[in-house]
């Protein structure tokens, strides 16, 4: 038999079922390395809305997550089972070992310990701690349960669009849009630092034509996209209070968004622990009055002494 093309490198100990040791550093520049052929990924409007309406009603009144957690919704455990064995080498898994393995890897994968902040080498050091090999496990699940992030914001995506998923993860922005709203052919840039839910979204969208990837390196942080390319959508969630510098990203960032364009934010207010930095707490009255004081916001509420939910904003002309 054919050996396989792994993607990921793994450290001493450990195994290949609940004790995964991945150095995902090494696993990130093997997928980079891998050529995947790519086409567009399409769907007809009818088929995704009528799609979106149903999921929508499901995901609404919680029934997805009962045909996710008995397996009668299973794409999301196909991919995810596709990449365990193919890529990292796992076990092979059936459905109904998957939550208690989710179980194991959040339990004993907790973070006690005050972590340093002291460079940006150091910050994506800290994401790269095999623990957390957890929130991919995590992400994966999520998926399933509630494909449909952002209600609010898809009646201002238009064909044609360029859009940005900053800080993405595995990038539930570009799921749900792929899933639901295919046909207005956008084209969508994702970007993170190289994590492990950011290596399973290369993973998944290895052969989408409309995406492209950038991995932000320790040496990218004062310029994470490279070039002065612009955006009519930016998408920013669940970032800003992981940052090291929020102030600085939340500029560069508006910087690119073109006037009128769409900006998708939120900004939980934390105590600054575990992959919550103390400089994002610091700087997040600064922050927040940065992004107010350019955009208009359309949706949601920003109390600069609370968290910040969801909020859909249009950049200041």
């Amino acid at each position: 038999m054919a050996k396989r093309q792994s993607a990921s490198v793994h450290l001493g100990g450990g195994n290949f079922y609940d004790d995964m040791r991945l150095d995902i550093a090494a696993s990130h520049a093997q997928i980079d390395s891998i050529q995947a052929d790519k086409r567009p990924f399409r769907r007809s409007a009818l088929v995704n809305r009528i799609a979106y309406l149903f999921d929508g009603i499901l995901q609404k009144y919680r029934f997805l997550e009962s045909l996710t957690m008995t397996g009668v919704r299973r794409q999301w455990f196909k991919d995810f089972s596709g990449y365990w064995i193919d890529i990292l080498n796992g076990r092979p898994l059936v459905i109904s070992e998957f939550f208690p393995l989710l179980h194991d890897y959040r339990k004993r994968h907790q973070m006690t310990e005050e972590i340093t902040w002291n460079s940006p080498t150091t910050h994506v050091h800290n994401w790269q701690n095999p623990i957390f090999l957890s929130h991919t496990l995590t992400a994966a699940r999520k998926v399933g349960m509630f494909p449909i992030v952002g209600y609010q914001l898809w009646s201002f995506i238009k064909s044609d669009m360029r859009i940005l998923e900053y800080g993405c993860g595995v990038a539930p922005y570009y799921a749900c849009y792929r899933r639901y709203f295919s046909h207005l052919s956008c084209q969508w840039l994702l970007a993170d630092i190289p994590n492990f839910t950011f290596h399973y979204a290369k993973y998944l969208y290895r052969h989408d034509a409309d995406v492209k990837f950038v991995t932000i390196q320790p040496s990218d942080f004062t310029d994470p996209l490279k070039d002065k390319r612009t955006f009519d959508v930016i998408v920013l969630t669940t970032v800003l209070e992981h940052l090291d510098d929020p102030l600085v990203v939340a500029d560069y960032l508006l910087q690119r968004l073109n006037p009128g364009g769409i900006f998708v934010f939120d900004f939980v207010m934390s105590e600054g622990k575990g992959l919550d930095t103390p400089n994002a707490l610091a700087k997040r009255r600064e922050c927040l009055t940065l992004i107010v004081e350019r955009v208009d916001l359309i949706r949601g509420k920003v109390n600069i002494d609370e968290s910040v939910g969801l909020c859909i904003a249009r950049k200041k002309g």
